[in-house]
């Protein structure tokens, strides 16, 4: 009796967490993209350096031949900032999601200009430090929201802000930036290894992986 339980009661969980990453994702794109985004696989992933990235076509339906189904997947431990932080998140992969459907993203995930103006539009500032100043272009960057745009409008009318389970708090998979650490190297499934900065997305040009942190 007690495994069955258990059984019913992950069930009722896993249903839970990920229906409400879901439904965020349809109330957002309803309040901010008029309902146009494609459908795709909200995920979460331990990821080092990273709150969440979006991954193109890494998911195929079992009835087709091709890969036609994108990923958002969101860093867990992103849960532990405040809401607004963390939904932000998901909404800058939104973006990224609306780049590749109807624009033009720039190769190895580039943040380009397009990309920097459709963010302001939706009401969150691209910047490369997270704060006012920061370059609104380039490699591996962050945002912070605008206090009267549409994102923090949409927020605010939200009945059920807040995500049913959180990783616990002393174990942080965001591994902190050091200062001494100006290249690593990033490892894709397919063999291929670069190095860069820190935080880095890119995308393998031969599988059209995302080049992982190497360990």
């Amino acid at each position: 009796m007690y495994r069955t339980l258990q059984k019913k009661r992950g069930k009722m969980i896993t249903s839970k967490q990920f229906t409400t990453l879901e439904s965020l994702f349809d109330y957002y794109n309803k309040e901010l993209f008029d309902g146009k985004l494609n459908d795709c696989l909200i995920n979460m992933s331990r990821k080092k350096n990273t709150h969440g990235f979006f991954n193109p076509k890494s998911w195929q339906n079992t009835k087709k031949e091709e890969r036609d189904i994108h990923e958002i997947s969101l860093n867990p431990y992103g849960f532990e900032r405040n809401d607004i932080e963390w939904q932000s998140t998901l909404v800058h992969e939104m973006v990224h999601l609306w780049q590749h459907d109807f624009g033009n993203p720039s190769r190895s995930n580039y943040h380009n200009k397009e990309w920097a103006n459709k963010m302001e539009e939706i009401g969150l500032i691209p910047s490369s430090t997270g704060k006012e100043g920061g370059k609104k272009t380039g490699q591996g960057m962050t945002h912070y929201v605008d206090p009267n745009g549409k994102f923090i409008k949409a927020f605010n009318g939200l009945k059920d802000k807040e995500i049913n389970y959180k990783p616990l708090p002393d174990m942080s998979g965001i591994k902190a930036k050091s200062a001494d650490r100006s290249k690593i190297k990033y490892s894709c499934s397919c063999g291929n290894n670069v190095w860069g900065k820190p935080g880095l997305f890119i995308t393998c040009n031969d599988c059209k992986r995302l080049y992982i942190e190497a360990e």
